[in-house]
């Protein structure tokens, strides 16, 4: 007798792994002779979802069931043998936490799995051993070196992204075979890999105050998972380019500012530039070449911790060479106001 695998399970041909799974815990544990003792009615339908879970559990077979169709299925198998379900000759020897450990922690019980195949045992009691079908594999994690504008990294911003990642092979779901000529082949998509690089559009959340080289995580954004594993994550390696005003340390951002002789003489008013806009600066009568002025709160202001500080180094800029009047002006202000504290000119 065939059986149609989706509907006994209740799932449709597009559900996922987990769901598949999911819909067979649920019945298995309905339909449990443990749960339903004496009742040949319960023991067949767990039989049903079981053998259901049999096919659509295991990629290779649900692949060729999905191409070739229950009664061909049935009939042939994946070896041309024809399928002859899984082996209850045991069940006797599976309780339901049996059940349920073999499914999502691997636990065997009595030298059987929990269709009574045989299991290799080490010492007395229950022990551990392998999964039935094949045991779920996480995905492989992605890195993804990523280019950010200074400003960006240092405010934060939200980017969009095109990567390509292993996904699923769309021609045999990622069983990496096909049902051809009464038996199996490696299919042709993803020869035989199960899996095969295609675009997937993200988007991405950057903190304020992202460094260069920081590892930014995508939790379950990278490679597929296997036989119902889960998808690994993709790492987003930042790559900060470089500013041509700003230098960064630590929260706090360096900023040089070109002033003139005279205003650094005489005092005055300058702007500079910050990462939001602009800000005016006094400048004290005197200010020497190199002089530091911090703005607070003006620097970095990370997602977590204390915002950084805009700290302006003054940089003087001299006139050019004086002729005629203007030297005679400074040869007078040389008299008037000398600088004091210079080495003898020698």
């Amino acid at each position: 007798m065939s059986l149609d695998p989706y509907k006994t399970l209740g799932v449709s041909k597009g559900a996922s792994p987990e769901e598949i799974k999911k819909a067979y815990r649920k019945l298995a544990v309905k339909y449990h002779p443990d749960k339903n003792p004496g009742d040949k009615a319960a023991e067949e339908k767990f039989k049903e979802v079981s053998e259901a879970y049999d096919i659509l559990g295991d990629p290779a077979k649900k692949s060729a069931f999905d191409t070739m169709g229950s009664e061909t299925f049935y009939r042939q198998g994946t070896d041309g043998r024809g399928y002859s379900g899984p082996d209850f000759s045991s069940m006797r020897n599976m309780d339901l936490d049996d059940l349920l450990n073999s499914l999502f922690g691997g636990a065997t019980a009595g030298g059987f799995d929990m269709f009574g195949k045989s299991r290799p045992r080490g010492g007395g009691g229950r022990g551990r051993g392998e999964t039935w079908g094949q045991r779920p594999a996480r995905g492989r994690d992605i890195e993804y070196s990523l280019s950010l504008p200074f400003r960006d990294a240092a405010l934060g911003t939200k980017v969009s992204l095109s990567i390509n990642v292993p996904q699923a092979c769309p021609q045999c779901g990622g069983a990496g075979v096909l049902a051809a000529g009464g038996g199996m082949r490696a299919c042709p998509g993803c020869r035989g890999q199960g899996t095969v690089q295609q675009p997937r559009e993200l988007s991405a959340q950057i903190p304020a105050g992202a460094v260069d080289g920081q590892k930014l995580r995508l939790k379950g954004s990278g490679g597929p998972g296997e036989h119902g594993g889960a998808s690994g994550d993709l790492y987003l390696l930042v790559r900060v380019d470089p500013d041509p005003d700003f230098r960064r340390s630590g929260s706090d951002l360096l900023l040089d500012k070109r002033i003139g002789l005279y205003t650094a003489v005489l005092g005055g008013q300058t702007e500079v530039k910050t990462l939001t806009g602009r800000s005016s600066l006094k400048v004290p009568p005197g200010t020497q070449n190199g002089a530091r002025v911090r703005l607070k709160g003006k620097g970095i202001v990370p997602s977590r911790g204390k915002a950084g500080d805009l700290i302006v180094t003054f940089r003087v800029v001299l006139p050019g060479r004086p002729e005629g009047e203007a030297r005679e002006l400074f040869e007078r202000l040389a008299g008037l106001a000398p600088v004091e504290g210079l080495d003898a000119d020698v």
